[in-house]
């Protein structure tokens, strides 16, 4: 089974950071920092931020938990709220459902966008946290940065506000991340080294906004949650700029490449900008049921669409050659 539904990168771990985690095993009976300070302080000074403005942790889906931990520990009312739009990614609703949160859903607009206007009329004094994914999961459309600013600037103090950028890398329309950070002190900006950066078996992802914010976050941080291998990935991952930024626009001409070929066989996409392509509607859930049926697993969205991770040549080569073995005998 060619396995293309978890958005992993096409990519193995660049070679530096491959011989950084083989020397790792030799230490594996070691215990990590006890909470990621060293990782703390490399990201900080790779983003150009102090490093009371961040927060590591397993994952961006880990750092998204101490987010709403914190957002929770300020909240002294009942039945507290998460809004986001859906679809989205599954982990949203098992984390309210952890943190005893109702998980409330907002559709996306017609052209798979998240839609701000819905998201800000759905927000109540209930309302403790509120995710924007961008580039989204799954259709990997991109909220603008204009757009972006006056939401946050007319939410009420109370809500906290996460902004997923778990793909950021792919996208060409990433925001300023130390202007949205300096204007909107309810923001924490979340972003992960699984999807790039090829490092998903490793778990760390970090978060940046305001120091006070941050430091309410960072109380949460669980002890030995990023394990030393991450750790010590991390400045490798960071330094090597120039190695990734070739990954990053081979990924990007393949997803273009990728989604132009589905079109020249009637398949309709959605114009994204992560390292994953969505067929919307019916069409595109059956067409992910067809790929299941040839052997390549994709994310279905039920009664939404499919999306299709972009991976190897060989692997984008299957998909294309089981669409068309379906269309030349339709």
């Amino acid at each position: 089974m060619i396995r293309l539904n978890l958005n992993e990168s096409a990519y193995p771990p660049l070679p530096a950071v491959a011989e950084v985690l083989h020397q790792q095993v030799l230490s594996a009976h070691r215990y990590p920092e006890f909470t990621p300070h060293g990782s703390r302080r490399v990201i900080a000074h790779h983003l150009g931020v102090s490093d009371d403005m961040v927060t590591v942790g397993a994952g961006a889906t880990g750092v998204i938990l101490q987010a709403l931990q914190a957002a929770l520990d300020q909240y002294h009312g009942v039945a507290p709220e998460l809004v986001t739009a859906t679809p989205t990614f599954d982990g949203f609703p098992i984390l309210a459902q952890l943190l005893r949160m109702d998980f409330r859903g907002v559709p996306l607009d017609r052209g798979g966008g998240v839609d701000l206007d819905a998201l800000r009329t759905s927000v109540t004094a209930a309302t403790v946290a509120v995710i924007v994914c961008s580039p989204h999961n799954p259709t990997g459309t991109v909220v603008d940065e204009r757009e972006l600013h006056a939401f946050l600037t007319s939410l009420p103090d109370h809500v906290t506000v996460i902004l997923d950028q778990a793909y950021i890398e792919f996208s060409t329309a990433a925001p300023d991340l130390h202007r949205l950070v300096a204007l909107h002190p309810r923001l924490v900006v979340v972003r992960t080294f699984s999807k790039a950066h090829g490092l998903a078996a490793l778990r760390v992802g970090y978060g940046v906004g305001d120091e006070r914010l941050m430091s309410g976050i960072r109380r949460f941080e669980i002890p030995f949650a990023v394990s030393a291998p991450a750790q010590a990935a991390v400045p490798v991952a960071l330094a090597a700029t120039t190695a990734l930024a070739h990954r990053v626009e081979a990924m990007r001409a393949a997803r273009d490449r990728l989604s132009a070929q589905l079109h020249a066989i009637g398949a309709s996409t959605i114009a994204g900008e992560g390292n994953f392509v969505y067929l919307p509607g019916a069409d595109g859930v059956a067409l992910g049921s067809l790929l299941g049926t040839c052997g390549v697993a994709v994310k279905t969205v039920p009664g939404h669409g499919v999306r299709i991770t972009v991976g190897d040549t060989f692997s984008n080569a299957r998909v294309l050659a089981a669409l068309r073995a379906t269309a030349a005998t339709a």
